[in-house]
């Protein structure tokens, strides 16, 4: 009898031990949870990204728009993503579609680090801070190359959109070259800020006649990828140009660039972490969110793309965080606007009036 189950032993033991093992891959593959992440191209610290999945155990699906007419684009194809990251100009469009969900704060304990200054903001696009919480802010403003730029002028370089919307100045810079950000909505709210008039007040007549008034200057789009932008500046290829802060910020590496809020005003920008309403793990979404606005996590984000993270940087500690990046002085706030949601008329006569055949617009 000893012998006898001495040999059944060991068999048992294999067979326990090759049913555990089953069992074991099958609660793992039934545990590994996905969300779907789809963010602006260069906005993310990927070693971020590589911590939430080691921390939460769900992995990542990660990918990249360049502008937000794609992230439009990619939702209205009926691709589903769990988190999004919208620009305030995006958010009261998504809102009143239903195509945003409103958010349970219960779920984001970190919304609390969260500058109040930009809730503020959001609050006044139809209380969209319900909807999406702040994830990077940046400006758009004039950068020049302080040394080409001025010896091409035979003057210092004015902080003015006159560097970029005088006839004058762009016919002098364009032998060291002078750009616009690939953004013909901002290009547009800032022609009219340096002309005193406002994109969103003015008719389809006057849209027109400034797009046509901008083209006529034969100015250079600024290339895709970001990176060819920001390689251009570097190298000193561009001696004047429209830019987001980040990209300035990034191409700036031998302090031979400035980046300014010129004295007519300039545009503000907030992108926002958002779930869509069509989201298929929301759980997921909600930690991954809140997992980025972690303070030292928004801090490596920000080093990694060079914008300003959604942290309060007023508040003690926070701005020693990040003494690498420009933060606008009160003076340059008081400066800044949001750029006013268009409708899907205005905005349709933009894109008609930008791709009419037969302007003189340089690529």
């Amino acid at each position: 009898m000893r012998a006898e189950r001495k040999t059944q032993s060991p068999s048992l033991n294999v067979k326990t031990l090759l049913v555990l093992a089953l069992t074991a891959l099958s609660t793992q593959a039934v545990a590994q949870e996905v969300v779907r992440v789809h963010n602006w191209a260069d906005y993310i610290d990927p070693a971020v990204v590589q911590d939430f999945e080691r921390e939460t155990g769900i992995q990542v699906d990660y990918s990249t728009y360049t502008s937000a007419a794609q992230l439009e684009n990619d939702l209205d194809s009926g691709e589903r993503f769990d988190v999004i990251v919208p620009s305030d100009l995006q958010l009261e469009r998504l809102i009143k579609e239903n195509r945003l969900a409103p958010l349970d704060f219960r779920e984001l304990p970190n919304r609390k680090e969260i500058s109040r200054e930009l809730l503020l903001r959001l609050n006044s696009r139809i209380n969209a801070d319900l909807y999406a919480v702040p994830y990077m802010w940046g400006t758009v403003g004039l950068v020049v190359h302080e040394r080409e730029a001025s010896r091409a002028l035979k003057a210092p370089v004015p902080n003015s959109w006159s560097v970029l919307f005088d006839p004058s100045n762009v016919d002098k810079l364009r032998s060291c070259g002078v750009m616009l950000q690939n953004e013909p909505e901002h290009s547009l709210f800032l022609y009219l800020t340096y002309k005193g008039k406002n994109l969103k007040t003015s008719s389809a007549r006057s849209i027109n006649k400034a797009v046509r008034e901008i083209r006529s200057l034969q100015l250079a789009d600024s290339p895709q990828p970001f990176t060819a932008f920001v390689s251009q500046l570097a190298d000193g290829k561009v001696c004047a140009a429209m830019a987001w802060n980040g990209l300035a910020s990034l191409a700036n590496e031998n302090d031979e660039l400035r980046f300014t809020i010129p004295q007519e005003g300039s545009l503000q920008f907030i992108d926002s972490l958002a779930i869509p309403g069509n989201a298929s793990n929301v759980p997921a979404a909600y930690r991954f969110i809140d997992f980025m606005l972690k303070p030292e996590n928004a801090v490596r984000n920000a080093r990694a793309s060079h914008f300003l993270p959604s942290l309060d940087l007023d508040r003690d500690g926070n701005r020693r965080l990040l003494p690498e990046l420009a933060v606008p002085t009160q003076d340059e706030r008081r400066r800044l606007y949001l750029g006013q949601p268009l409708s899907d008329d205005e905005r349709r006569t933009i894109e008609a009036a930008w791709a009419e055949p037969g302007a003189d617009h340089q690529d």
